[in-house]
């Protein structure tokens, strides 16, 4: 049953962990082979759900709110995650570079800002510290870090 007030319901169903599928509980095909990215093995795994999922939520939502400031809706979003030992097992460092091809940085950044207030899946990374959404003249690995450590 959904949540009341949902705009959209599903339920994502893992019944073997790392290995084997993962799929959309009643939409048959909609499955994804899953393994771990500490193993060679073939599949998607988690680090790249995440990245996926941020990538994309986000990036329609800066869209968006270029559309409601009337400006061009060309932001790109290049997510990074990265897999790290912690005291107790792993964590994740994330890293969103978001490109503005067209806007100042002044302007970047308040779009920026209202995004990280607006989307969903930023919402709930954008107070963990090992998350980072930073303002990119290009996609580069040369200013990343490790965020939380």
């Amino acid at each position: 049953m959904a949540v009341e007030g949902s705009l959209y319901h599903t339920h994502v169903v893992n019944e073997n962990g790392l290995v084997g599928q993962s799929f959309v509980e009643g939409n048959e095909g909609l499955s994804l082979g899953v393994s771990s990215s500490l193993v060679s093995a073939s599949g998607t795994n988690p680090e790249q759900f995440i990245g996926f999922a941020l990538s994309t939520c986000f990036n329609a939502t800066l869209r968006i709110v270029e559309q409601q400031r009337h400006m061009p809706q060309d932001t790109q979003v290049r997510t990074r995650v990265d897999i790290v030992k912690d005291t107790m097992g792993y964590k994740f460092i994330v890293d969103a570079q978001i490109m503005f091809p067209n806007e100042n940085q002044e302007d970047a950044q308040a779009v920026l800002d209202d995004a990280l207030n607006q989307c969903p899946v930023a919402k709930l990374l954008k107070a963990n510290d090992n998350v980072n959404f930073r303002i990119v003249n290009a996609f580069n690995d040369e200013d990343a870090e490790s965020y939380g450590e």
